[in-house]
């Protein structure tokens, strides 16, 4: 997957993922307006939070327990091993009030730790090593570039006019929705961002959109912010 997936910058990402590196061949679609606000492994195997030039290093899954006994069942003591339950891929992604109406796909991270993003910006990307739609606990990540050369203004690009409020439907590849609503919009500088608060696999169930933002830095090809949309679970 990951020889046809273009990195997504996560350095500081989300813990998610930092999208640093978004869409390093990607043309700027236009001025900046900055916004205002602020498959699936259990969680005992799942990778460490990614970069938003967007990945951590590669997965590996854990190797299943060896019981001690004939008739003893061993389990691990870590944290959420017993409890994990199977995530629903999302597939789709839809923000009516901005206009998008996204595909996802399941991207995991690259060799060198990044979050993985679809090459091409009419397409999402939906960190598979964490939550999926309407978990019980944790946070759903997605994010996509905001311009390729195959797109140059991609959906994503629009969350900048995201706020506070607005709804955001997400359908599963099970064919069931869930609705969230945004509660924070944040544009954060990646030099200094520290994604690992939004790649949560506890807490309330939550949304997080991410995408490049602030300045084009026409030397790196490159935003220098993410945008970062945050919504809680209000049905699904």
């Amino acid at each position: 997957m990951t020889d046809v997936r273009r990195r997504f910058p996560l350095t500081a990402v989300v813990a998610a993922v930092v999208l640093g590196g978004c869409a390093a061949t990607a043309q700027p679609p236009g001025p900046q307006v900055e916004a205002t606000g602020s498959a699936t492994p259990s969680s005992a195997s799942a990778p460490a939070p990614p970069s938003l030039e967007l990945a951590p290093s590669s997965p590996t899954p854990a190797a299943p327990a060896t019981p001690a006994a004939r008739d003893v069942d061993i389990r691990t003591a870590t944290l959420g091993n017993a409890a994990a339950a199977p995530a629903r891929p999302p597939s789709r992604v839809v923000y009516e009030r901005l206009g998008i109406d996204m595909p996802v796909d399941p991207v995991g991270v690259t060799v060198d730790g990044a979050m993985e993003i679809p090459p091409d910006a009419a397409r999402s990307g939906w960190y598979r090593f964490g939550p999926g739609v309407a978990p019980e606990s944790g946070t759903t990540v997605v994010a996509a570039h905001a311009g390729s050369v195959a797109t140059p203004h991609g959906p994503f690009f629009d969350l900048r006019g995201a706020a506070q409020g607005d709804t955001v439907q997400v359908s599963a590849a099970d064919g069931s929705e869930a609705t969230y609503e945004v509660v924070a919009v944040e544009r954060l500088a990646k030099a200094t961002l520290d994604l690992a608060p939004y790649f949560r696999r506890d807490g309330e169930p939550r949304l997080v959109l991410a995408t490049c933002g602030g300045e084009w830095n026409e030397a790196r090809r490159s935003y220098e912010d993410n945008v970062i949309v945050t919504a809680i679970l209000v049905a699904g």
